[in-house]
């Protein structure tokens, strides 16, 4: 191959869900249902007995309340959930929802569709992690996870935050709320501290202003008022669907104008509403989402004057009185953007993996920073390069001319004394090896995705390493006549060169690679138009790998590129 596939990112909301899409060689674009980013969570067993997603769920959910469920991801650790007579398993609801996602991105992607990141609350604990991840890793390839507020804070990357330093992610959505603490690393972001609000979101606002209406026009007629917040049959069903509809269309309209008119049917009354009036009658429900960015603030250490940022996610964030409630809080400027409800989605393709370790019975809290691993240099960001289960990541010096020794440090092993084809001694004979894996491998083609200046770039090369896997479960890359992976961007032609090798063990499950107990010795260097700009020893993380296996060819899939290697012994 000369090319690899598209990544998917997904932000699997309660109320909606939004995917975007990332080809080689484009920036990422959203994906629409239905002619919109938003694609609502909602599912509907239908009378054949299959789960329909989306607007088609709300459409059908009008006839059949009994078989809708408006909101999936609140119902994660109920088990099964009763849709008509029968009881649904909550992965079977996930899984529709991801798979019409999915359906979605193959249909409009230019080739296949090889990754996927997925986005969770970061409050959520092992065990709805766990299930999230079994549930997309049948229904979507090559999955890894990201919490939300990692990837709402990689979003806004661009802007000017200093390694080191925290910013706030205030995420009000449809459903829920989250406030999080997030501390900048040189290769992204970690989440310090979260608190979330499982009751509070744009609903609740819309919920609201429909108590506001029925306070004033419910009261002219009242059985008309009745009918459209307990309806009764499909035609009551739709008028109140219609009232919500409204509401929100109102509601929207006053984070551009300072009046609207909310149409209320049945009783046929256009009820004028203003944006000061708004504010009061959401001004409990914000009290609540300060309530709790103080709480994370606190579980964070972080004093209000120590924030970086404040980074506004969600599409309720996008009421004016959010942005000025925060500034008078907080005394920061909200970073807003014109359409917050995709921030996480198109964040999701830059954001770290969050740590297996976390504590199932806690929020992570005072998480444990990561290694320093990647620096911004001469406007390249450099990708993770995985290369046969090990990524190697070389860590960018501080700006043109700039000292290599200066650069980040890294938390590499120490070598070992004995030659670099030697196992490491923490191998384990129970290591589960593919037997076709067994044996030495040359890498013949791989691609990798660097930004530079900007520009989302796809560098091709590598031939030449050769991959060495043992049946006492380790593996030696060797990196002796590895060839370089080159680009030409704007004129200039740029070379990633990696040189030396590196051991780990290794086990295969499921079709994914896995690596630990790495040691490894090499270097690594970057040239433009032949000049060598900066250089370092080889920085190893782990990452599992999905991967494809024949007697005599061998496939890796990457985020961010691929590698083939043909056998040789």
């Amino acid at each position: 191959m000369s090319d690899y596939g598209a990544r998917l990112g997904i932000d699997f909301g309660t109320s909606h869900t939004v995917a975007v899409l990332a080809s080689p060689g484009e920036p990422a674009r959203t994906i629409l249902f239905d002619g919109s980013p938003l694609l609502p969570s909602a599912v509907c067993l239908d009378p054949q007995g299959r789960l329909v997603v989306g607007r088609d769920a709300i459409h059908l959910g009008l006839s059949m309340p009994a078989g809708f469920e408006p909101t999936p991801k609140r119902r994660i650790d109920d088990g099964t959930v009763l849709l008509g007579e029968r009881e649904v398993a909550v992965e079977e609801l996930v899984a529709a929802v991801l798979g019409r996602v999915f359906e979605e991105a193959k249909r409009v992607a230019a080739g296949p569709v090889t990754s996927t990141t997925l986005t969770f609350p970061a409050a959520w604990g092992t065990q709805r992690r766990d299930l999230l991840r079994a549930v997309a890793e049948r229904t979507l390839p090559a999955v890894r996870l990201v919490a939300e507020p990692v990837a709402a804070a990689s979003f806004f990357a661009d802007r000017a935050l200093p390694v080191g330093q925290c910013a706030l992610v205030y995420d009000f959505g449809g459903g829920t709320f989250d406030a999080s603490v997030v501390r900048r690393h040189t290769t992204g972001f970690e989440t310090v501290a979260t608190e979330g609000l499982a009751d509070c979101g744009g609903l609740d606002v819309d919920a609201a202003i429909i108590d506001h209406l029925g306070g004033t026009v419910g009261r002219r007629d009242e059985a008309s008022w009745r009918r459209l917040t307990h309806p009764s049959d499909v035609a009551e069903r739709r008028a109140s669907r219609q009232l919500w509809d409204n509401v929100r269309a109102g509601k929207e309209m006053l984070s551009r104008a300072t009046t609207t008119l909310v149409h209320v049917p049945l009783i046929d009354a256009d009820v004028p509403l203003g944006r000061e009036q708004l504010d009061k009658l959401t001004a409990p429900i914000l009290a609540r989402t300060v309530a709790a960015t103080r709480a994370a603030l606190t579980a964070a250490g972080v004093a209000d004057r120590e924030l970086g940022a404040v980074y506004l996610a969600g599409g309720s964030s996008r009421m004016p009185s959010v942005g000025t409630l925060l500034h008078r809080e907080l005394g920061s400027t909200p970073t807003q953007v014109d359409q917050p409800e995709l921030v996480v989605a198109e964040g999701s393709l830059r954001g770290s993996p969050e740590p297996e370790s976390a504590d199932p019975a806690a929020p992570p809290v005072a998480a444990r920073a990561r290694p320093k691993r990647v620096a911004l240099w001469s406007g390249l960001a450099l990708a993770v390069l995985l290369v046969g289960g090990i990524a190697l990541v070389p860590t960018l010096g501080d700006g043109p001319g700039g000292d290599p020794s200066a650069a980040a440090t890294t938390n590499v092993p120490a070598p070992a004394a004995s030659s670099p084809g030697t196992p490491s001694p923490s191998a384990s004979a129970q290591s589960k090896v593919d037997s076709c894996v067994l044996g030495r491998w040359r890498l013949t083609s791989g691609t990798l995705t660097n930004e530079i200046d900007g520009n989302a770039t796809q560098f091709h090369g590598g031939a030449g390493k050769v991959a060495t896997y043992r049946a006492n479960g380790t593996v030696t890359n060797d990196y002796s006549r590895s060839g370089a992976f080159e680009a030409t961007v704007n004129g200039a032609k740029w070379r990633l060169v990696y040189r030396g090798s590196a051991t780990a063990n290794v086990r295969h499950e499921r079709g994914y690679e896995y690596i630990s107990g790495i040691k490894a010795k090499g270097t690594w260097y970057f040239t433009r138009n032949g000049q060598r700009r900066n250089s370092g020893p080889l920085d190893l993380l782990t990452d599992r790998a999905k991967y494809a296996c024949e007697e005599n060819s061998l496939t890796f899939y990457y985020s961010n590129g691929t590698e083939e290697y043909a056998k040789i012994g």
